[in-house]
């Protein structure tokens, strides 16, 4: 059964954000798959009984039962809701909020997926899923935290929440669930094209905010003074045709069900492959002119780089299990850092130098993508990567630990820097 109109009416209490921040703003500059508007300030979507209503859908047994998982003590998710809560999965796909979201980011979205709908990150006492389980009550709590003389002092961008990122797809909405009054912190940062990060305010209850976080580099700020803190969260792409689709998975795939997710994100990347393909199709046939050669080599070439990046984000299936075992969560999220620590050992360009291609995935594609990269520095081109665009300014040679963390391939590069012996050395150095 739906969710009736009615009924979202009472829960509903939207008003569109009173301004909104630019890339041109922000000083960032566009790329061929952003679109103008970076964030909004936040601005009401629920109701005080519509926050009730979803926070008593969201603490169902069936959603805490297959959805929750913690992250690390204090802090846990719950991870595809919208699979057991009519409520939650008709509340984000109803026309009236997709047209709320949409008329607010000045250009239509759709949901990525359905596995992507109601993501609640929920800051709580306790030490295991449990533990943080039984603080859960429908009513929000307003239980006031006393601040320590080091939370007083806290800088939020020395040690953010979530540090510097972009999200895995191109926009995201984010709604709070609890009552923030003497809430300290929580806000979200923008780099700016200048390198000042720009603050927005983090959103009151039943309010919500919009963020481009495909296209721009953001942090979190923790939060202090208040017992709970929930968010839930949906991510989108633009129903624009032609305007290349940014996502990965890098950073969902670490904590998600793969089996879930490996579906969803092949299903909904094919769909917009074919919506491509039937657009260029309708160009043709409503067209009395001579075919645009052109434009059909600009849809294929985005077909190919589309369908080359949906697929290397699958990872197989028995990899990801083994470095899931081996390594660990915590450290596929810290390869970056795990990289920069490589490169400062006497040895790196030995150890490196020690992997090629007949010793490492020798049938792999990602060596031809190396070689095109190289190809692509040597040009002097901007180089397009799952943590933003770069040009490569460093004086050693673009190696392969490069190339498959450019591309939002943590599990491989561990694998390759194992390989290489210097993965062995960072945890003893």
């Amino acid at each position: 059964m739906g969710y009736p109109m009615e009924e979202l009416d009472i829960h509903l209490a939207c008003s569109p954000p009173t301004k909104c921040f630019t890339l041109e703003d922000l000083k960032i500059p566009p790329s061929a798959t952003s679109t103008p508007i970076a964030a909004t300030v936040p601005f009401p979507i629920l109701s005080a009984e519509g926050v009730r209503a979803y926070r008593r859908s969201l603490f169902s047994p069936k959603i805490l039962e297959n959805c929750g998982a913690v992250l690390h003590p204090g802090t846990m998710v719950l991870r595809n809701p919208a699979e057991y809560s009519t409520f939650i999965h008709d509340f984000w796909t109803h026309p009236a909020t997709i047209r709320l979201v949409s008329d607010a980011m000045g250009l239509p979205l759709s949901v990525i997926m359905s596995t992507e709908i109601g993501h609640t990150n929920i800051q709580t006492e306790g030490k295991n899923l449990e533990e943080m389980i039984s603080m859960l009550n429908v009513e929000p709590d307003q239980t006031k935290v006393e601040l320590t003389e080091e939370e007083k002092a806290h800088d939020p961008l020395q040690s953010t929440l979530v540090g510097w990122h972009y999200d895995s797809y191109p926009y995201v909405c984010v709604i709070m669930l609890s009552d923030t009054e003497g809430m300290v912190g929580g806000e979200t940062y923008i780099k700016t094209g200048d390198g000042v990060p720009a603050k927005v305010e983090g959103p009151i209850m039943g309010y919500g905010v919009l963020l481009q976080g495909g296209e721009v580099q953001h942090a979190a700020a923790k939060a202090f003074g208040v017992k709970e803190r929930i968010t839930t969260i949906t991510s989108y792409r633009a129903d624009i045709p032609g305007l290349y689709d940014s996502s990965y998975i890098s950073n969902v795939r670490p904590y998600a069900n793969i089996n879930v997710l490996y579906k969803q994100w092949a299903d909904y990347r094919l769909s917009k492959m074919k919506f491509e393909i039937e657009m260029l199709q309708k160009r043709i046939a409503q067209s009395n002119d001579p075919l645009d050669i052109a434009d059909v080599y600009g849809v294929v070439e985005h077909q190919i780089q589309y369908l080359k990046r949906t697929s290397y984000q699958l990872i197989p299936y028995d990899i990801h299990a083994a470095v899931m075992r081996k390594f660990g969560r915590s450290t596929i999220y810290n390869a970056p850092t795990i990289w920069a620590k490589a490169q400062e050992l006497p040895t790196f360009e030995e150890c490196v130098a020690s992997i090629d291609k007949d010793k490492w995935m020798p049938r792999s594609l990602l060596w031809v993508d190396l070689a095109e990269t190289r190809m692509n520095i040597r040009a002097g081109k901007i180089l397009e990567a799952q943590k933003g665009r770069y040009k490569w300014d460093k004086m050693r040679q673009f190696t392969m630990g490069d190339e498959l963390l450019r591309q939002g391939l943590p599990e491989l590069f561990l694998l390759w820097l194992e390989a290489t012996g210097l993965f062995a050395l960072t945890q003893t150095s």
